[in-house]
């Protein structure tokens, strides 16, 4: 890696930002000046020739290569930037107003990175994907206005002057333009008076001809994924509304198309749920998807959208690919766990897992050796800071950084940092620096017993018995001894008077009903019963009376039935409980056929099934 240029990063607090560098240094690029403006935003251009941010004050542009100011606009409404592919041109966006009659606001305007000279302004009412879209030759530019495509070159007074190139499609939404030598305009037609929305592509300056096209239905907007190179495109369908009441979010479906238009088909998903992401191997025409209800299924695809591979099932929802696609890195962000799985894309094999708890960003470096994650605000506003791992799982960098808006790596060519066909270990000559990971103090736990809650009036008084804490068996006998009582009628007691007087229990009459009566002779029943059952009166036979004989026998026979049903109910009990056992052991099978790592309690289960459905057999029997 010494060879190799080092990487660089940026970062933007409330009240500080800076640069710098990355693994295997971990000092600030000291060329960088800052001063104490708060920034708005910082943005590095896509070949990360130029560095711009925007103040309250001005716009500054400035070279990555030794942070010298190109440019400093006397902007001061700016809330963000972007850089055209190539960075040969800035584009800054301000807040939509109105004005006065007969002006319009141009809150969106172009500059030359240069020298930040101004070439022309736009309207742009809404922020949601405000900047305009331009082709990697940079010939032109694009803007979506009322359902047409205005296509403007880069002059002097552009966006006042006449659209050199027009595309206009009745019930146009959205369009995006692909990467590449060869770029094509794909468009986005929602669903109109029972017609299905539909994806086409053309031809970036010929529009007659569509290059391809897919019609589908249960999508109200959508995003595009190109593939590098621009021939592949992933189309991700959104509705607000799912019409099967399965998921609060809508309902997702990702649909698969080439330029050529000799392919396209719709992704099968094998698990109900959302799509949470989707990213593409920038080397390779294969792709990830994250998708299911969590935990999510995240699977991948070649180029007729076969799954080929399964990474388990787990709760994740973000997938990244580092940029010379050999190494792929899966996490569950946001409200689920924080953790990440780094996994060894060609051998197809996980290296670590590593836990980025609170984190909201994730990003690989351009050496596609070290991953960061980035907790911040205003998501967050506690332990907001970066941290820096090695794909190895070790952390090599980490910063706390209060109110931390925003991190970015310089971009760079991954030609510049090949990938060997063995990942490279740890640098040795590594500058690891991690900070504010201690553990924070245990909060000191008081000796004393927690009871129930007794107002203050009554703290010091001696603690009735009904006011002591019980366990959960006390509780339950308590509960059972209250259930076989025998309920009366509770007695009215006026709060301040003295208690009522109990009233003796009354005695039976004589002619009592048959219940009654059945009580009182209960007693000398039994003691007669007693009675005829002493050896006295059944010396001379071994059973006693014929009527001994047949209450001694229906005892038994009682027992017997007793006994016989209880090993029943015990039979019955053992095979569902089998039954059960067997089911749980067929999950983990599909489980380990999708890919899944078992452990080793887990694999031990699924070798006892052969037993298990011995002892079933032999219940039925």
């Amino acid at each position: 890696m010494a060879e190799h240029p080092p990487t660089q990063f940026l970062y933007r607090a409330a009240r500080s930002f800076g640069v710098y560098y990355g693994p295997p240094r971990s000092d600030e690029v000291a060329e960088f000046k800052r001063s104490e403006q708060e920034l708005r935003v910082m943005k590095y251009s896509a070949t990360g020739q130029h560095l711009a941010w925007a103040s309250t004050e001005n716009v500054t542009i400035t070279s990555a290569e030794n942070y010298q100011t190109l440019a400093v606009i006397p902007e001061t409404k700016v809330v963000a930037l972007e850089f055209s592919p190539k960075g040969t041109y800035l584009m800054t966006y301000e807040r939509f107003v109105k004005t006065a009659e007969g002006q319009v606001h141009r809150n969106l305007k172009i500059y030359r990175s240069a020298d930040g000279s101004f070439l022309g302004s736009f309207t742009q009412k809404n922020m949601s994907d405000w900047h305009l879209q331009w082709p990697q030759d940079e010939s032109c530019c694009a803007q979506l206005l009322n359902g047409t495509i205005n296509f403007y070159r880069p002059t002097e007074n552009m966006g006042n002057s006449p659209p050199d190139m027009k595309l206009s499609l009745e019930g146009l939404k959205s369009f995006s333009i692909s990467p590449g030598l060869s770029p094509a305009v794909a468009v986005f037609i929602p669903e109109r008076k029972g017609a299905p929305a539909a994806v086409r592509m053309y031809s970036l300056g010929s529009f007659t001809h569509v290059l391809a096209n897919k019609s589908f239905y249960k999508a109200e907007k959508v995003e595009f994924i190109w593939h590098n190179l621009g021939t592949s495109l992933l189309v991700l369908t959104h509705t607000e509304v799912d019409n099967t009441g399965k998921s609060y979010y809508g309902e997702t479906n990702l649909y698969y198309m080439t330029t050529a238009g000799n392919f396209d088909c719709r992704v099968p998903l094998n698990k109900e749920g959302p799509i949470h992401d989707v990213a593409w191997n920038p080397v390779e025409k294969e792709f990830v998807v994250v998708y299911g209800f969590i935990p999510s299924k995240a699977s991948l695809f070649d180029s007729r959208a076969n799954e080929v591979f399964s990474f388990g099932i787990e709760p994740r929802n973000t997938v990244r690919f580092n940029p010379q696609g050999r190494v792929l890195a899966i996490a569950g962000f946001g409200n689920l766990s924080g953790r990440v799985d780094i996994w060894d894309y060609k051998n197809r094999k996980m290296i670590k897992s590593v836990d980025a708890h609170g984190s909201s960003l994730c990003s690989w470096s351009p050496c596609g050796r070290y991953l960061m994650t980035a907790t911040l605000s205003p998501r967050l506003r506690v332990d907001n800071g970066f941290k820096i791992y090695h794909y190895s799982g070790k952390l090599v960098h980490s910063r706390e950084i209060n109110e931390l808006y925003g991190v970015e790596w310089r971009p760079a060519p991954a030609s510049l940092y090949p990938q060997k066909t063995k990942l490279d270990p740890l640098p040795a000559n590594i500058s690891i620096v991690v900070e504010n990971t201690k553990a924070k103090k245990d909060t000191p736990v008081s000796s004393k017993p927690v009871g129930v809650y007794r107002p203050p009036h009554a703290r010091n008084s001696p603690i009735p018995d009904s006011s002591k804490p019980k366990s959960l068996a006390q509780r339950n006998n308590e509960t059972e001894n209250t259930r076989r009582s025998v309920t009366t009628t509770p007695q009215r007691y006026v709060p301040g008077a003295p208690p009522p007087k109990q009233k003796a229990p009354k005695a039976p009459k004589e002619g009592g009903n048959a219940k009654e009566k059945k009580e009182t002779l209960k007693e000398p029943n039994s003691q007669r019963g007693q009675q005829s059952r002493s050896p006295k009166l059944g010396s001379g036979t071994p059973g006693g009376s014929p009527s001994n004989k047949s209450s001694v026998g229906g005892n038994e026979s009682g027992l017997d039935n007793g006994g016989k049903t209880g090993g029943k109910n015990e039979a019955v009990k053992k095979f569902l409980n089998l039954q059960k056992k067997l089911k749980q052991i067929q999950v983990l099978q599909k489980r380990q056929e999708a890919g899944e790592e078992l452990n080793e309690a887990q694999l031990l289960k699924i070798q006892s099934k052969a037993l298990i459905l011995k002892q079933i057999d032999e219940l039925k029997q």
